[in-house]
């Protein structure tokens, strides 16, 4: 069961997830939303932008120092991870396999997509368990 049930996101920090995109294109982004929970929703206040070492078009691996530094700063803000996302730079915003496959959180965050398949970035979240992903409520606030 998930810490929380549905995530919200000040409007501010949705566009910069979907800045990061752009400026990542043609390969993926990836990065961290943190923040705190709170009678059941996490409120998101933080992004970390996080290095793609593989440097792939339709994968991603996170940077081992950039997260050492996100969950550093988490911890000294006293702030949750919430929320894990990147970049469909060429597709519609829904998990794929390896994005299944690569899940080692669970169903712990919600996964944040930004897809560019349509003329329009769309944002969509979800839920990733090991034997697929259902979508996950969220809000920009």
């Amino acid at each position: 069961m998930p810490p929380f049930t549905r995530i919200t996101l000040p409007d501010l920090l949705i566009e910069e997830v979907v800045q990061h995109a752009r400026e990542a294109a043609p390969i993926e982004c990836c990065g961290l939303l943190a923040g705190h929970i709170s009678e059941g929703v996490g409120i998101a206040t933080t992004r970390f932008a996080i290095a793609n070492d593989l440097r792939g078009v339709t994968d991603y691996l996170t940077n081992a120092r950039d997260m050492l530094f996100a969950f550093r700063a988490m911890r000294e803000r006293d702030l949750e991870l919430l929320a894990i996302y990147h970049s469909h730079p060429t597709s519609d915003p829904v998990p794929s396999r390896r994005d299944i496959e690569g899940n080692t959180y669970g169903e712990s965050v919600v996964h944040l997509i930004v897809g560019f398949g349509a003329a329009e970035p769309e944002v969509r979240a979800w839920w990733l368990a090991e034997s697929g992903y259902r979508e996950a409520e969220w809000a920009v606030e």
